[in-house]
């Protein structure tokens, strides 16, 4: 702790303690030195949001809001903004950034701190409840290689028009089948499997023009009439 205090001041970086927070007004540049890991419980970033968010900073050399560390057992890790962290790396010539250390933290006190930023933010339940590590992983690498295989129609907005669909959605929606159901990850997506191609045996002529050929195209169907999946 008194390392990345030290290390901070020594920048020149403006620091304000909150309680067991302190605020830092920091270089990008300084920032990036930093030796930060991402928390084991957050969702993996999604490279594509990362290289939008780069962009945009590259151009405007401001980031909005604040990247949120924790000091956990001698190391730091981000448990909120790790798709801006990771935007950060490589970007020069930007506005300081706002960081918010949380120090002599451990998971409890970390996943009180995510939930309370959170609160107003959707965030996938997988993430927010006392979930086995083992399940976490496997919906994680069963959304990934979904996305991977029908990247055409992934998207990175909110609120996805048929037949697209985003990685939170995917999410919620493979963690809700899996509970629900009471089946598990493997079963689940060879259920996926077979629900698609029944569903692309199904009757197209009340679909819109352009979700037919979005799926035509990609091949897939899933939610092609319907954003929630019925396994």
């Amino acid at each position: 702790m008194d390392f990345i205090k030290e290390f901070m001041e020594k920048r020149g970086a403006t620091r304000a303690d909150q309680g067991n927070h302190s605020v830092f007004w920091v270089d990008v540049e300084h920032f990036n030195e930093l030796p930060i890991e991402m928390w084991q419980y957050n969702r993996p970033a999604d490279q594509d949001r990362v290289k939008e968010i780069h962009g945009w900073m590259s151009q405007s050399k401001r980031m909005d809001g604040i990247i949120y560390l924790a000091h956990q057992k001698n190391k730091l890790v981000c448990y909120e903004s790790n798709h801006r962290r990771e935007a950060l790396k490589g970007l020069e010539g930007m506005h300081p950034i706002l960081v918010d250390i949380l120090w002599n933290a451990n998971n409890d006190t970390i996943k009180d701190e995510f939930v309370r930023i959170n609160k107003a933010v959707s965030v996938p339940e997988l993430y927010v409840e006392n979930n086995p590590m083992e399940f976490v992983d496997d919906i994680q690498n069963l959304v990934k290689k979904f996305c991977e295989r029908y990247k055409k129609l992934k998207t990175n907005t909110d609120r996805p028009q048929r037949p697209n669909f985003n990685r939170d959605m995917l999410t919620n929606e493979f963690t809700r089948i899996v509970k629900e159901k009471g089946v598990d990850v493997e079963t689940l997506g060879q259920r996926l499997e077979t629900l698609n191609a029944e569903l692309s045996r199904r009757d197209r002529s009340k679909l819109p023009p352009k979700v037919l050929q979005k799926c035509e195209e990609s091949g897939l169907w899933l939610f092609a009439w319907s954003s929630r999946l019925d396994i």
